[in-house]
């Protein structure tokens, strides 16, 4: 299971009432994205909300597919977002606090810590066959994107 399949809407039940409809808790279901940024959804929202959701779909879903919100974009400038906040040094219960603080999502600082050690997991095969490979430079890539997530 994806680490987006395991970020969830802050307030979930405030803004489904303010919607006037039930929306998943998932923040890149399929339902929720329609939801929220399709139609009035975003109308309905008080300001405060509405703010950070426009931010999300700032951040994330600004994309050029035809498929958008649902071409699997989004949850890769998400995946690229908790690596950047985990390569700023900051651990799990601060990536939480900062992604709800960001746009009012949240997910359990276990499941953030599991995706962390995943990715370290990956770039050590991936260093280990670019050896193999002989391709220095890609084992150097590697190898400071791993440094930078176990600092």
């Amino acid at each position: 299971m994806a680490i987006t399949d395991k970020i969830y809407v802050k307030n979930h039940r405030q803004i489904a009432s303010q919607l006037e409809t039930s929306i998943p808790k998932g923040a890149f279901s399929g339902a929720t994205l329609d939801i929220l940024y399709q139609g009035d959804g975003l109308a309905k929202l008080d300001d405060a909300t509405r703010d950070r959701v426009l931010e999300f779909a700032e951040d994330f879903l600004d994309c050029d597919c035809e498929a958008n919100p649902h071409c699997g974009h989004p949850e890769e400038k998400f995946v690229d977002y908790l690596l950047e906040l985990r390569a700023q040094g900051l651990g799990p219960d601060a990536i939480v606090d900062v992604m709800g603080d960001d746009y009012m999502l949240y997910a359990y600082p276990g499941d953030i810590l599991s995706f962390l050690d995943d990715s370290v997991r990956t770039l050590e095969a991936v260093e280990a066959l670019a050896d193999v490979d002989e391709n220095g430079a890609m084992a150097d890539r590697a190898r400071r994107l791993r440094q930078d997530l176990v600092r």
